[in-house]
């Protein structure tokens, strides 16, 4: 009888071993599962950047280099909506960006992580330049230029500024 008692308990303490190692397996992989999914929702990803540049990198080495030529000095910039373009990595993404309200002005990020620099205007990401007279503008009243052959944008005060950048490059 004896012997019958004590392989119970064996029995018992082994069950009670087994579901305290799946519940410590179980919160385990929950921890990792969280921190991966922390980590691709909190950072800047540049895969959309990467995107936009191996895209335009296909078009440009597909073109014959007349096609090329002529493509680059008709189609080489072109004003932007704002909120296609990520104002914190000065890209533009080709599809709506978050929208971040900051004093009753609109700026846009492509994650979290740019949401927060605008918000808290870190290293003063809300302005850029305007490269015709090298004059700080706020990117939420900017108009944006986009330069196709890097992804990268520009910012200017006025249209007539950015027309001027546009013209100015055909001839260049």
């Amino acid at each position: 009888m004896k012997n019958t008692y004590q392989n119970q308990n064996n029995n018992r303490s082994q069950v009670i071993s087994v579901k305290t190692s799946n519940t410590a397996y179980r919160l385990l992989i929950s921890l990792l599962t969280l921190s991966l999914l922390s980590l691709l929702f909190f950072s800047c990803s540049n895969k959309k950047k990467e995107t936009v540049e191996t895209s335009t990198a296909k078009v440009s080495t597909e073109a014959s280099p007349n096609a090329q030529d002529a493509l680059a000095s008709v189609k080489k910039f072109e004003i932007v909506p704002n909120v296609k373009v990520c104002m914190v990595n000065d890209m533009f993404m080709g599809i709506d960006q978050i929208l971040v309200e900051v004093n009753g002005l609109n700026y846009y990020g492509c994650c979290e992580g740019c949401v927060e620099k605008l918000q808290e205007n870190i290293d003063d990401v809300r302005f850029g330049s305007n490269p015709l007279i090298d004059k700080k503008v706020d990117k939420a009243s900017a108009i944006i230029v986009h330069d196709k052959s890097t992804g990268g944008v520009f910012y200017f005060e006025t249209n007539k500024d950015a027309q001027a950048f546009i013209d100015e490059s055909k001839t260049k």
